[in-house]
């Protein structure tokens, strides 16, 4: 397997990962390539626009482009799940004034300027009296005072007045709803995603650590080539309460401040999103921060001061990524929004803490083996007081680089393993750079050699540099852990 870049590509040692939604603003072939260049490790598809002809086009150009790089770019299958919708408003808008009526009626469509249908059938069984609907992302807020005695219609009274439109989202905070969290549209899109091996797998508006459970059973039962990494979507008040639970059985965790912002009240959301990154970090579950990072860049050639500041500080707190929704996806200037987001990202990485000792509680699934991780404690440990340009790790599970990660040390981390799922899956992981060889299964000193030569041919190593190597001496048999430290000639 070659090690020579294409002469444009100077690869990059990377820490926080940046995820791009693509839209028809980046969908060329150019700009998802200036895209990969700038820094995007992960694109996101979003299931809830765009069919799978639309889709199946970008996908085959993100990993050719990605091949052709030789940039491992990973790929993240975003479920629509139960998002409810108005339905067409006569005139396609209305004006809410305060305290005046409104009513929510079975059928599909009505002609009556103050009745509201909506993609939701059962909103009218699940709500109650004294409940809250807020439409609009929550500039217009009703409360339910009425229900018919046929069961047809609520009515409400407008407690914060607006314009709401046809087609704007609906949320109900607090209220328990009886639609499944996977909807039919979702078990396709899932089929789809499984079929192309795409690497992660987000499912919105969680509930439960069941909706999770439900999800990762859907996935065994299709027996996929590669199991995808599930991404648990917080962003319902349920799910914060059931937040312990969700981290037992989710792969990884996206803070989707959009609608966790219009359940929850959104004075509370910093603290919520803090609360649930440190969470995440104490269990080693990788997170993404997500929604409005650099919002006004959707028009603007720069981001406001507070959305710079919203980016450090996640970045600060420990996400392991940051998220570009309709900054990529539809706004004027993608390709510039993720250079800024990578600016941003790298003034602020100096300021990450490292954990040292982890919680020896966390969950198995996610430790190495208690040696390797002692090995990997050592490593950082090692690599931060020597002062060393990389460390160096040879993973077929993506487990060592995930504890080496969880270090959160200043080090750069280059993990080399065989696995072309796990080269794309480490793409979600803080620190890790990922490359692909099979040399990894031969020796340590062949490693090594791979490794130096890589670096020399990608100009992120030179003659004097130090490496720290977490490795093991047989790759095919019994064998020892082990850390050398080796200086590049």
């Amino acid at each position: 397997m070659s090690t020579a870049a294409p002469e444009s590509c100077h690869h990059r040692l990377v820490k926080t990962r940046i995820i791009a939604t693509m839209g028809p603003a980046c969908k060329d072939a150019e700009t998802i390539r200036q895209l990969i260049l700038e820094g995007v490790d992960i694109f996101r598809l979003n299931f809830a626009h765009g069919t799978h002809e639309w889709l199946d086009d970008v996908l085959h150009q993100i990993r050719a482009i990605s091949d052709e790089l030789k940039i491992p770019v990973g790929v993240l299958g975003d479920l629509s799940g139960p998002k409810i919708r108005l339905g067409r408003i006569r005139g396609d808008e209305l004006m809410c004034s305060e305290q005046s009526t409104i009513r929510f009626v079975h059928s599909r469509e009505s002609d009556e300027p103050h009745d509201l249908t909506c993609t939701y059938e059962k909103l009218i069984d699940d709500v109650g009296l004294g409940d809250r609907i807020l439409l609009a992302d929550g500039t217009v807020g009703l409360v339910v005072t009425g229900k018919a005695e046929d069961g047809q219609s609520i009515t409400c009274v407008v407690a914060e007045p607006g314009i709401i439109r046809s087609k704007q989202g609906v949320n109900l905070p607090g209220v328990a709803l009886s639609t499944p969290c996977v909807t039919q549209k979702d078990e396709e899109d899932l089929a789809w995603a499984l079929e192309r091996q795409v690497d992660f797998i987000g499912l919105s508006f969680v509930r439960s650590a069941d909706d999770i459970t439900q999800l990762k059973s859907m996935i065994d039962r299709r027996n996929p080539k590669t199991l995808p990494i599930v991404v648990a979507k917080i962003e319902k008040t349920e799910a914060i309460a059931d937040l312990d639970r969700i981290l037992e059985v989710t792969d990884a965790v996206m803070v989707a401040r959009g609608d966790l912002g219009v359940e929850a009240e959104i004075s509370r959301v910093p603290i919520l999103q803090k609360e649930i990154i440190r969470r995440c970090n104490q269990e080693r579950i990788p997170v993404i921060t997500a929604t409005q990072m650099l919002d006004s860049m959707t028009t603007s050639d720069l981001p406001t001061r507070a959305e710079v500041s919203d980016v450090a500080n996640a970045v600060i707190d420990g996400t392991d990524a940051v998220m570009l929704s309709g900054e990529t996806a539809i706004g004027r200037h993608p390709i510039t929004c993720v250079r800024m987001m990578q600016k941003i990202v790298h003034q602020s990485e100096p300021f990450v803490i490292g954990r040292g000792v982890e919680d020896p509680h966390t969950d198995e699934s996610r430790r190495a083996n208690p040696i390797t991780e002692a090995v990997s404690l050592g490593a950082t440990v090692v690599a931060n007081s020597l002062d060393a340009d990389l460390i160096v790790v040879a993973t077929d599970s993506g487990r060592t680089a995930l504890a080496l990660s969880g270090q959160r040390g200043r080090v750069p981390i280059l993990a080399v393993t065989h696995r072309q799922d796990i080269v794309r899956r480490l793409c979600l992981y803080w620190g890790v750079t990922s490359i692909q060889s099979t040399l990894v299964r031969q020796s340590a000193d062949a490693l090594l050699q791979f490794v130096v030569q890589w670096g020399l041919d990608h100009r992120v190593l030179k003659s004097g540099q130090k490496i720290v190597v977490v490795g093991h001496t047989n790759w095919l048999g019994d064998g020892h852990d082990l850390m050398m430290v080796h200086v590049v000639p």
